[in-house]
């Protein structure tokens, strides 16, 4: 495995963390498999390779931010990732660790020849830089200081989201980090039937499914977080109640977004999916959580109420209980 022959200690157990606790979203990202009307296997080992590297960033931000009080400018690696236009990383371009052992990138360059493989890339390239740009959303959320911090998310909804009214800047910050539009684009991209309509409309969509993704998340870690004092997107609503209705209308949202697309069956499955599996872990289940999460499984359909159980067993299994 080239994570542990990284010789940096502290780079080492980042990448081996976020090996282990990323299992989840690695799983989901894998998922989008399903959209092309014909398997891709490059196109698996892109969406593998892309989530790893988003997991492994975000350990890696959150440690730069407590260690030196600035997470760094990391996510160019996601443009590294996805836009073929740009030079090499490593070659013409810079990779900001240099004890990885090349961990990054290899991950980078596995992106990149995936990306090579889509029929249907090119239509797909402006769509994706442009994810790849919003996706610096993620280095915002772990800026320590909360003003400056609330300043950036609002700077930065303004300029990326103007066009949208019906998303509170927080929202759509936090679905921005997740690059759920990419990978959907990136799936359909794969398949020689796609058009360009298909494709706007998916990131379109899945901007709805990353916002719900981003308050699920926030949601069942909100136990933890109003101890430890980390940044939990739920906080920003003025009350509890009005968190969770809101919360359980986004993902209502995403779910008649996917719904819309072409094969929406395909994406439906993607969508309650990463819903049943947010609303399966420990933390969701807790007493004190355990009506509100009914609420949600609730907005989530009868499907995303039938995987619950599921995913709650493959959590068991695996030990990923919580979350």
């Amino acid at each position: 495995m080239h994570a542990l022959s990284i010789p940096d200690s502290t780079i080492r157990h980042d990448a081996l963390q976020a090996l282990s606790d990323g299992r989840a979203l690695v799983d989901g990202a894998a998922l989008f498999w399903i959209l092309p009307s014909r398997r891709h296997p490059e196109l698996l080992r892109l969406l593998v390779a892309l989530q790893t590297l988003l997991n492994f960033l975000d350990l890696a931000l959150e440690r730069g931010a407590r260690e030196r009080g600035d997470p760094g400018r990391w996510m160019s690696l996601a443009l590294d990732a996805l836009d073929l236009d740009r030079p090499l990383p490593g070659i013409d371009g810079d990779l900001p660790l240099v004890d990885d052992a090349g961990y990054l990138r290899a991950l980078t360059l596995a992106c990149r020849a995936g990306c090579a493989t889509l029929p249907q890339y090119r239509q797909a390239h402006g769509l994706l830089v442009r994810e790849a740009r919003r996706s610096r959303a993620f280095e915002i959320e772990h800026e320590l200081d909360p003003r400056r911090r609330v300043a950036a998310m609002q700077q930065f909804a303004a300029h990326e989201f103007s066009a949208t009214t019906d998303a509170t800047w927080w929202e759509v910050t936090g679905g921005a980090s997740s690059l759920l539009p990419a990978m959907a684009v990136l799936a359909l991209a794969a398949d020689d039937e796609t058009i360009a309509d298909d494709l706007r409309h998916a990131a379109s969509a899945y901007m709805w499914v990353a916002n719900a993704g981003a308050l699920l998340d926030s949601y069942g870690d909100q136990l933890d977080d109003a101890v430890t004092g980390a940044h939990n997107w739920l906080a920003y609503y003025p009350a509890k109640n009005l968190a969770l209705q809101r919360t359980a209308a986004v993902i209502d949202r995403a779910l008649r977004e996917a719904a819309a697309l072409r094969n929406g069956d395909r994406h439906l499955v993607i969508v309650t999916s990463m819903v049943a599996l947010m609303l399966s872990g420990d933390n969701a289940r807790s007493r004190s959580l355990r009506s509100s999460t009914h609420a949600l499984a609730a907005a989530g359909g009868s499907l995303t109420r039938l995987l619950i159980p599921i995913l709650r067993a493959w959590r068991i299994a695996y030990r990923h209980r919580d979350g």
